[in-house]
């Protein structure tokens, strides 16, 4: 779809997959897997040098979105909180972004969620589905924020827009990136859950499933409640 306020620039669901790439494999190869795929992928099709600065350098940000992504997933969560806080920073150093304040408003407040969310999710993934679907979203989302950011201040380096083009779409992007962020994370969790009942559904899974529960369960045992009734 064409971005609001700017002529000739589209928004597309390549994010998307940069964002699932490292989700799936990880912040350092999803990030290579995103990159050079994007790269490969424009080189073959001989537009890679006829096209603008701003997207001869696409897959960067698209490499970005994976390592973002990926590194909430693997729980890395404070290199991904600074890369992100990082590129909003920048931000602001701008001239640009002194004068377009609001412009990363929903970046500020995805941050703020994620930080307030942080240890819930990492408590509740292991027995709610709805917190390891929220972990998810809030992976991809984070990961196409960081890759709008980036692309953000790309754009402003190379040709130099006023703030009121930003200020043009400062409710347009949140939906967007809400909507290009949704896709990536619904799939994680399909896989996630279709994978986890096959394993489950597996006879001897269970069976050795049921035999660390009895472990554990005789350790508590013999461990814990002996050394209390001993005491008594």
């Amino acid at each position: 779809m064409n971005v609001v306020g700017l002529e000739g620039t589209r928004i597309s669901s390549i994010v998307s997959f940069g964002a699932l790439n490292g989700m799936l494999f990880g912040p350092f190869w999803g990030s290579i897997v995103s990159g050079t795929g994007l790269l490969l992928h424009e080189i073959m099709t001989g537009t890679y040098l006829s096209k603008n600065t701003f997207s001869q350098i696409s897959p960067l940000l698209i490499a970005l979105s994976s390592i973002v992504a990926g590194l909430v997933v693997n729980r890395e969560h404070k290199a991904a909180k600074t890369i992100f806080f990082g590129l909003i920073v920048i931000w602001y150093l701008l001239d640009v972004g002194r004068v377009a304040l609001y412009y990363p408003w929903f970046h500020l407040l995805v941050l703020s969620c994620f930080i307030i969310l942080e240890k819930p999710i990492l408590i509740k993934t292991a027995t709610s589905r709805v917190y390891v679907f929220l972990a998810l979203f809030m992976a991809a989302l984070m990961g196409v924020l960081s890759d709008h950011m980036a692309g953000s201040i790309a754009y402003y380096l190379i040709y130099d827009l006023p703030a009121n083009m930003y200020q043009s779409v400062v409710f347009i992007y949140p939906v967007e990136r809400t909507i290009l962020a949704m896709f990536p994370a619904f799939l994680v969790y399909v896989l996630i859950i279709v994978f986890k009942d096959i394993l489950l559904s597996s006879g001897s899974i269970e069976q050795e499933i049921e035999e660390i529960r009895s472990r554990d369960l005789d350790e508590y045992l013999h461990n814990d409640v002996m050394k209390i009734i001993k005491r008594t």
